[in-house]
């Protein structure tokens, strides 16, 4: 009986058309739609994936396509479900989502109606896709006409259904009965023998076979193509194919492109002729500059030289310098053009960087033609050929040129300064490190004592160990640093100061030894602390040569397009049952992005509970249908990564799938002993252990009432490989492989995570970004080139990234700036589909919440928590959330500057002490939690130094006295503010993010001291005082104390 549809909408996506039906395997492949958009996409349909071979069917394809989603001719993975019910009958289906490729698929082409050379080309593409796919390690094992499309208006070809195929990295637990195509797969796979690339390349020989020869598939088809009137470096290409036996087939596809590439050019060369003209004063300069030999003349360099060089070539139009550049295989050439006698000639020629090269290649198009270079004099006669017709095509090209320069000019103006920072940065600190100069050196066993001339750039009283010291020389590729040993003492005799080093490894390298007795001054070893400027620095070069997984990153972030929105199948059901609108919308935007989300969460809003949900939601989804994912969660402070980590035990059962990165004293405890990659080791090699225990323990048993000698010796040299197994085991380096490979999430800070070695090379399908917006741009970039899916989750309206203006100016100045900070720049471009703001605070009293919300948040940010739980109880500010203790009209208010150029203000810290005071008088200290912030390191000491003398830090469960960039991330009940400033400037209290972060912290009660009026009229465009003073003046909850020099309260006197 037929089924009946569900009204022609399956979950999220609307059925446009049928397009295929699976007879034997009951496959369904539907033409869909999201609901009330137009962009197409396929949806196929598997019934019954509890059973084994459907389910192993079903999770093959979705494993092949999530590895090969970056490779060209492969149709695109979008998403998948187990759970559809795309029929009335309500039987569950899994489901793949997929990019619609329009076209035909081969077995409906007629291939008569092609040209040779077309159809030599489409065989190309398909050699290349087929290619990728082996270059990922997955074999297709189904290769078949239908199985392939060919669009003739995009000219692209696609290979589709994966279904039978194999990840080479990937060992199948299930039993897998032998899959084939009749006519096109291997004999092998139809015998059911070993499964290699091999296996493809029968099968793209007889589909090729049968494109070339425009013949359907038979059972002579070596005796065919023997017939074949063909070129003989394509029979023999199809007939090494097509061999029976595997090892009798090419050894890889790399040769057969090559040739079929060799073919191509050359009948595309022989169709165009340009003539090039070149003067004899280029020749001069090659030699010059050793690119060609003294002996060569001009008739070699134009008839072999050039002619070699550019048999491949690429043209560029360069708009500012009106330059056609030319590159070829080594060289480069930039040529002028007279519109009259239609002549090309050389204005420049010269060697071209592999990297260079690259880049020119990615902006230009292939030149189809033959070049030929002529001697450029009035003497010679000139044939233009067909210069004209290779004129139009640089002008046809110009606008994708356009294009790529306006990419390049982007990208330059987006990161040519961080760049600039960066390289600063590196020079700083290795500027700063100690260089010991030195007459002479002893080697004392494992110690070398260096007799002190002089110690540069620090004092020895600053030198700690294990500080490293290297020695600098100069090698083929530049400066080379090579380790002598650790700093272990300064030892001072009468006459005399000696530098104790420890040797690295114990040993002294000769080379070094070398450089030693020549005196080489010893350099602090400084390139520890350049590691993470040189992290970026790749990051950023990465970025720029495409090598990265999300696709069109780079012009996301440069502006230049928008990321996909790709609705999920199915609905998911929420893992947390108190999420509000804004939060779940958040999830669903992560879920739904093609390759990019970002995620603000004002102050309170549960950001941390977003997180942890996206990761329960990826992992619930995943690891229904494939293997489990790859999720990499990083943040700029290592509390919020642990504050993420506290909650996953709920979403992921086994401890070992998250690996926490990092030293572990940075890492809280709890996290420490649970996640770190030594509590996991242990914890493997104590279970392993055990277990080895107990099985020896019980094989003894049963051994002693054995009497036989041979099966004794057998079992103690059982035993003896059982022990060396386990000593193998503890190896560090190979243990932690294995677990950092098997792990679901691992976590660390933003560079700090690639300090693993392992991790260096892996790559990611989501990284999730916390504190994204505290984190410079290429901080970011570090982790997220690592990663397909990318998740911001972050503020810019709370403190941004610091840099040292010590260490570079420029960093400094580019973190101030949110045109160069890549969290504010994707706030302000990506589709309102790609970012969410959570809206529902839970941390504040609705009052101090309402005060944040209109000042900083344009109004949008609700309290979603009851007041009555948010009252502080305290009897001097009953009804009162928000206090301002106004020292406008007190004359004693001033501020002062300390000598390390930072502020005080003695009048505020009084007033705050009387607060605290106050509070202990009433009894109402006691068991308080309070938050001291103030903008000033001066302010901080001394309100600390104060409180601890009167001991009233003692009283209170707590008071944190710290400079508000340190309160990020934290809260109190009580947070009391001193601004400090009276006079010329409110300083960098009118940078609005800071001021956020310190009135943010209060849960119950916001308590403000300082000089009201001044920050009132102060005149500044970024002066958030005004609106918050406004606010204060007019709220029923808030009050405003003034303070006049005098004592602050009457206290009632016992009588």
């Amino acid at each position: 009986m037929e089924k009946v549809m569900n009204e022609k909408i399956i979950m999220n996506y609307e059925v446009v058309e049928l397009l295929h039906k699976s007879s034997s395997w009951g496959n369904i492949v539907f033409k869909v739609k999201p609901q009330n958009k137009e962009k197409l996409y396929v949806l196929k349909c598997f019934p019954k994936i509890e059973n084994g071979l459907q389910k192993l069917i079903f999770k093959r394809e979705i494993e092949a396509l999530r590895t090969l989603n970056v490779c060209e001719g492969i149709v695109k993975l979008r998403d998948s479900s187990t759970e559809l019910y795309p029929f009335k009958e309500n039987e569950c289906y899994g489901g793949i989502l997929m990019d619609y490729v329009p076209g035909e698929t081969l077995d409906h082409i007629n291939w008569n109606k092609y040209t040779q050379l077309k159809k030599y080309e489409i065989c190309l593409q398909i050699l290349r896709a087929v290619n990728n796919a082996h270059s990922n390690n997955v074999i297709h094992r189904d290769l078949k006409p239908s199985n392939i499309i060919y669009d003739k208006y995009a000219d692209k070809v696609t290979l589709i259904d994966f279904g039978t195929s194999k990840i080479k990295t990937v060992m199948d637990s299930e039993t897998t009965m032998p899959l084939y195509s009749e006519g096109y797969s291997a004999p092998e796979l139809i015998l059911g023998k070993n499964i290699t690339e091999k296996c493809d390349y029968y099968s793209i020989g007889i589909i090729m076979s049968e494109i070339l020869l425009s013949q359907k598939n038979g059972s002579d088809i070596n005796s065919r193509i023997e017939e074949w009137t063909g070129r003989k470096e394509i029979k023999d290409i199809l007939l090494s194919l097509v061999q029976e036996k595997p090892e009798n087939r090419p050894e890889s596809l790399e040769n057969v492109i090559v040739v079929l590439e060799q073919l191509i050019g050359n009948l595309n060369t022989s169709s165009c002729s340009y003539s090039i003209a070149i003067d004899s004063r280029k020749l001069v300069q090659l030699k010059r500059n050793s690119i060609v030999e003294e002996s060569m003349t001009m008739v070699q360099l134009t008839n072999s030289f050039l002619k070699n060089e550019f048999k491949q070539s690429y043209g560029y139009y360069d708009v500012k310098d009106q330059q056609y550049v030319i590159t070829g295989e080594r060289m480069i050439m930039k040529c002028g053009y007279d519109e009259n006698e239609q002549k090309m000639y050389v204005t420049y020629v010269g060697k071209i960087t592999a990297d260079r090269r690259n880049i020119n290649i990615k902006r230009s198009f292939r030149i189809v033609g033959q070049m030929s270079f002529v001697l450029n004099s009035r003497d010679n006669g000139y044939d233009p050929q067909d210069n004209h017709q290779l004129v139009v095509m640089f002008k046809n090209h110009q606008d994708d040129n356009k294009q790529y320069q306006l990419q390049e000019e982007k990208f330059e103006n987006l990161f040519g300064g961080w760049e600039i920072g960066l390289t600063e940065a590196v020079e700083t600190e290795k500027g700063k490190s100690a260089i010991i100069k030195y007459d002479k050196y002893e080697i004392n066993g494992s110690q070398l004592i260096f007799n002190l001339i002089d110690c540069e750039k620090k004092s020895i009283d600053e030198l700690m160990p294990p500080t490293r010291f290297v020695v600098e020389s100069q090698g083929s590729k530049g400066v080379i640093y090579t380790e002598v040993g650790n700093f272990e003492e300064v030892v001072c005799d009468d006459d005399s100061v000696k530098i104790v080093l420890s040797l690295t490894k114990g040993r002294l390298k000769p080379t070094v030894r070398q450089l030693l007795n020549k005196n080489t001054p010893l350099l602090e070893d400084f390139r520890a602390k350049t590691m993470a400027y040189k992290r970026q620095f790749r990051a950023i070069f990465d970025l720029n040569k495409d090598e990265y997984s999300a696709r069109s990153l780079k012009d996301i972030i440069l502006c230049l397009d928008e990321p996909e929105e790709i609705k999920t199948i199915s609905q998911p059901s929420f893992i947390s049952k108190v999420l509000n609108q804004s939060q779940k919308q958040a999830v669903m935007k992560a879920l739904n992005t093609e390759n990019i989300c970002l995620i603000q969460g004002p102050p309170g809003t549960g950001k941390t509970s977003v997180i942890k949900e996206i990761v329960g939601q990826i992992i619930k989804r995943d690891i229904k249908m494939t293997d489990s994912p790859k999720i990499l969660i990083v943040s700029q402070s290592h509390t919020a990564v642990d504050n993420i980590l506290e909650g996953l035990g709920k979403v992921i059962d086994n401890p070992l799938e998250i690996i926490r990165i990092g030293a572990e004293k940075n890492i809280s405890e709890e996290i420490a002993t649970k996640y770190t990659i030594a509590a996991h080791r242990e914890q493997l090699v104590s279970e392993i252990k055990n277990n080895v225990q107990q099985y020896v323990k019980q094989k003894n048993d049963l051994m002693n009432t054995i009497t036989d000698k041979n099966e004794a010796k057998k079992w103690e040299e059982v035993k003896k490989i059982q022990e060396d197994w386990i000593n193998r085991l503890v190896d560090q380096n190979s243990l932690d492989y294995q677990m950092i490979r098997s792990a679901v999430v691992i976590a660390g800070t933003c560079v700090g995570f690639l300090s693993n070695e392992v991790i260096k090379d892996m790559s990611f399908d989501y990284v999730i970004i916390d504190e994204a917006a505290k984190a410079t741009t290429p901080e970011l970039l570090v982790s997220i080139i690592k990663a397909k899916k990318i998740i911001l989750v972050g503020d810019q309206n709370q403190l941004p990234a610091y840099a040292d203006a010590e260490v570079s100016p420029t960093l400094a100045k580019l973190t101030k700036n949110p045109d160069y900070r890549l969290f504010d720049i994707l706030y302000n471009s990506l589709p309102d589909t790609h970012k969410q703001i959570l809206t529902t605070q839970y941390r504040m009293i609705e009052n101090i919440g309402n005060l944040i919300s209109k000042v900083f948040y344009r109004g949008i940010i609700d309290t979603g928590c009851n007041d009555d739980e948010k009252r502080h109880g305290l009897s001097r500010y009953v009804g009162k959330s928000i206090v301002w203790f106004d020292t406008s009209a007190n004359k004693k208010k001033s501020q002062k500057r300390t000598k390390g150029g930072s502020y005080i203000n003695e009048e505020e810290k009084r007033i705050i002490l009387e607060i605290l005071d106050d509070l202990k008088s009433t009894g109402e200290l006691k068991g308080l939690d309070i938050g001291i912030i103030t903008g000033y390191s001066g302010q901080k000491e001394l309100l600390r130094k104060s409180i601890k003398a009167t001991g009233l830090d003692k009283i209170a469960s707590k008071i944190d006295i710290n400079t508000l960039d340190a309160f990020q991330g934290r809260e109190n009940d009580i947070i009391i503010y001193s601004t400090v400033r009276t006079r010329d400037s409110i300083g960098f209290q009118k940078e609005k993010e800071r001021v956020n972060v310190a009135f943010s912290r209060a849960k119950k009660l916001l308590i403000v001291c300082g000089d009201k009026n001044f920050f009132y009229n102060f005149d500044d465009q970024d002066n958030k005082f005004v609106e918050i003073i406004d606010y204060i003046s007019k709220g029923e909850e808030c009050e405003i104390i003034q303070c006049d020099g005098g004592k602050l309260f009457e206290r009632e006197s016992n009588s």
